[in-house]
């Protein structure tokens, strides 16, 4: 006898493993802790055996659903063409090909900063559980939406909006490939409710600079870590440009750190592609000149400059930074290492003493304004030399006081 949407919803645990049996060898797994799945069992050719195969988990996968996989599976066996889990290829099957993909075009071998990572785990909390397992090609665009929603029920924003991306990327991918005719994720933004909110991180007020650079002389671990977040602080630059860079990106006699476009995010993709983009040129004061000297005595590795010290060859991670911030007894919400750049950008506007060009220039902005020149990374030196220099000698007065 069929399964019916009730009976399956109805279906209760038992003390032992048992299957509601459908149509045409499909059938409904019950695990004694609730657990629902679906799964076929069709016949193998040339043989007895009638092996059973996992279709996708109840209730993401409806009887509706599974009843049409049964059906692609039965048609493929009656063909002759080999029956396997990855036949049909399904949603984790594409977001996983689409990950290794992201990998092979990280510069080097260093995915920058942690986007892999922040993807996988996107993926693995918020969209595998849902649709991983559906069928590729069976997943419609309502399916996307309310992964969506229910991200943005949790009130969060960033969340919200790398779903979306990753959502975005993941089908331009599989519209490449040829695995769909188009991306059904394509204008899923339109739909966020926060989309438009501009995100302040936590970051620090002049008056607070001193605490902070208290617990940092005072908190137990590795000297390289201290020296990257005292370095991110005199400098305002990004996690990844921080952490990626080597001793020959520096002249030490004059001053001057030289960051390759590559490691600059807004610049990134242009130099993938083959733009002529310069380094960026970021003035060093005293302070950090003798940071960045420090730093290559105590650095553990060769290559970078803040490198690991659990591995050698490959820099801090992003994560070690936050995670040191939230020993000095910092929450997420009074600061963050991203924070220390808005905390830099915040002080020098509120100082009343520099242009805001000129600081928008050191924070590697890129200029709104179209009709000027692009990608002037020595724009304004000589005045954020001497700008650089105040912000080095108002840190050490914080750090007097």
């Amino acid at each position: 006898m069929s399964l019916t949407e009730i009976k399956v919803r109805q279906a209760k645990s038992k003390e032992k493993i048992y299957f509601l049996a459908d149509d045409d060898g499909l059938s409904l797994k019950v695990e004694p802790n609730g657990r629902k799945s679906w799964s076929y069992r069709y016949s193998l050719a040339g043989t007895n055996k009638r092996p059973r195969m996992k279709l996708g988990e109840y209730p993401v996968m409806s009887l509706k659903e599974a009843r049409s996989v049964r059906d692609e599976y039965k048609f493929n066996n009656y063909e002759n063409k080999p029956l396997h889990k990855k036949y049909i290829k399904t949603f984790q099957d594409i977001c996983e090909e689409w990950l290794e993909f992201k990998i092979k075009n990280s510069f080097e071998d260093e995915p920058r900063c942690g986007v892999i990572q922040l993807a996988k785990k996107c993926l693995d909390q918020d969209v595998y559980p849902n649709i991983g397992l559906m069928p590729f090609i069976e997943i419609k665009r309502y399916d996307l939406v309310k992964i969506i929603k229910k991200i943005e029920s949790r009130n969060v924003k960033e969340p919200v909006k790398k779903a979306y991306s990753y959502l975005n990327q993941i089908y331009d991918y599989a519209v490449a490939m040829g695995y769909c005719e188009y991306n059904i994720a394509h204008g899923l933004h339109k739909i966020l409710v926060n989309n438009k909110i501009k995100k302040n991180y936590p970051h620090l007020n002049s008056d607070e600079l001193s605490n902070f650079l208290a617990k940092l002389n005072q908190i137990n671990t590795d000297p390289i870590i201290k020296k990257a977040l005292l370095f991110k602080l005199y400098t305002g630059v990004r996690g990844g440009e921080l952490l990626l860079c080597e001793p020959h990106h520096f002249d030490l006699d004059k001053k001057i750190w030289k960051i390759p476009a590559l490691h600059i995010k807004q610049y990134r993709r242009k130099v993938i592609l083959g733009h002529d983009i310069p380094d960026f040129f970021v003035p060093l004061s005293d302070q950090a000149l003798e940071v960045v000297k420090s730093a290559l005595v105590w650095s553990h590795g060769e290559k970078y400059v803040f490198s690991s010290p659990r591995n050698n060859n490959k820099p801090i991670h992003f994560n070690t930074l936050n995670l040191i911030i939230r020993k000095m007894g910092y929450t997420k919400n009074e600061l963050t290492s991203h924070g220390l750049r808005s905390t830099f950008s915040t002080i020098l506007n509120e100082s009343g003493l520099f242009q805001s060009n000129w600081i928008e220039a050191q924070l590697s902005h890129t200029d709104k304004n179209k009709t000027r020149a692009s990608y002037n990374h020595a724009e304004y030196f000589n005045q954020r030399m001497e700008m650089m220099q105040w912000w080095g000698d108002f840190i050490d007065s914080c750090t007097v006081n």
